[in-house]
C-alpha cells in the first residue's frame, strides 16, 4: 500500500500560453484571458494541493496509522482531482486562445476544436471518477489513467499552440501578399506610361516575393514537424521548440519582404513626385 503513495507524482505542466499584460475581468465575459486566470487559479490549487498531498503521505509512510492512512487517502484524492481541473483549465484557455487568433485556417481550428473537446470532457469524467475510489490502490489505478492519456493531451496542447503561432504568421504574410497585388498594378501602371525606369522597383518586388515564399517554407515545414508528433514520443518538448524556431525564421523573412515593399513604396512615390 505505500508503494501505491510512492508512484503519484507532479506532473510537469506546459506554462506556453502567452501571459502577458494579463488582468483579472470586471464583467462576466468568458474570453481567453478569463479563462487564462481560471487556469492560473486552478493551478495554484493543484500546487497547495500537492504540498499538503507530500506531508501526508510522509506522515503515512513514517507511522502507518489509521489517522495517517485516512489523511493520506483524502489529500491524495484532492491533488488528483485538482491535477485534472488544472489540464481541463489549461485546455479550455488554449481553445479560447485559438479562437481570438487571427489568421488560423478555418479547418484546422474546427478539427482541434473538436479534439479539444473531446480531450476536456476526458478530464471532466475522469475527475468525476475519482471520488468513487475506496482506496490508496484505486487512486493508483486511476492516478495511472490520467498519466497515459497525458501523452496524447500534450500532442494536441503543442498542435494548439502551433497553430496559434501559424495564425499569426498568416495574418502577416497575407497583408505583404495584398501589398504585393497592390504595388504590381502600379508598378505596370509606371511602366505603361514610361514615367520611371521600374526595374530596380521591379527587382525589390521579386525579392519581397522570393522572401514570401522562403517564409511560407519555412511554415510548412513546423506544420509538418507538429503533425509528426505522436503520444508516446518522449521528445515533443524539444520537436515544438523547433518548430518554434522555424515561426521565428518564418516571421525574418517576412520582416525582409515588409522592407522590401517599403523601399518599393519610396521609388513609386518618385515617380509620382516627378510626373
Amino acid at each position: 500500500m505505500k508503494k501505491s503513495l510512492i508512484i503519484i507524482f507532479l506532473f510537469s505542466f506546459l506554462f506556453l500560453i502567452p501571459s502577458s499584460a494579463l488582468k483579472a475581468q470586471d464583467n462576466q465575459e468568458f474570453n481567453f484571458d478569463r479563462a487564462y486566470q481560471d487556469y492560473l487559479f486552478t493551478y495554484n490549487q493543484y500546487r497547495q494541493a500537492h504540498n499538503e498531498y507530500i506531508t501526508a503521505r510522509e506522515q503515512y509512510l513514517n507511522y502507518e496509522t489509521l489517522t495517517a492512512k485516512t489523511l493520506a487517502l483524502e489529500q491524495t484524492l484532492r491533488m488528483l482531482q485538482e491535477r485534472d481541473n488544472t489540464i481541463r483549465t489549461y485546455l479550455t484557455a488554449l481553445r479560447m486562445k485559438m479562437a481570438e487568433t487571427t489568421g488560423i485556417l478555418t479547418y484546422k481550428q474546427n478539427t482541434l476544436y473538436l479534439q479539444l473537446d473531446a480531450e476536456v470532457a476526458w478530464y471532466v469524467n475522469h475527475h468525476d471518477s475519482l471520488s468513487s475510489a475506496a482506496s490508496l490502490e484505486d487512486l493508483t489505478k486511476l492516478s495511472k489513467e490520467t498519466e497515459e492519456r497525458y501523452g496524447k493531451t500534450q500532442v494536441l496542447i503543442y498542435q494548439g499552440l502551433g497553430i496559434i503561432l501559424e495564425g499569426k504568421e498568416n495574418n502577416l504574410k497575407n497583408q505583404i501578399n495584398d501589398q504585393i497585388q497592390i504595388l504590381k498594378e502600379k508598378i505596370t501602371e509606371i511602366r505603361e506610361k514610361g514615367d520611371k525606369d521600374t526595374t530596380i522597383a521591379e527587382r525589390w518586388l521579386l525579392e519581397a516575393e522570393n522572401k514570401l515564399i522562403r517564409a511560407q517554407e519555412k511554415i510548412d515545414e513546423a506544420n509538418a514537424l507538429l503533425n509528426s508528433l505522436k503520444t508516446f514520443d518522449q521528445d515533443k518538448q524539444e520537436d515544438y521548440n523547433q518548430t518554434q524556431s522555424l515561426f521565428q525564421e518564418a516571421h525574418l523573412y517576412l520582416k525582409e519582404a515588409n522592407g522590401f515593399l517599403k523601399e518599393l513604396v519610396r521609388e513609386i512615390k518618385t515617380a509620382d513626385l516627378n510626373e
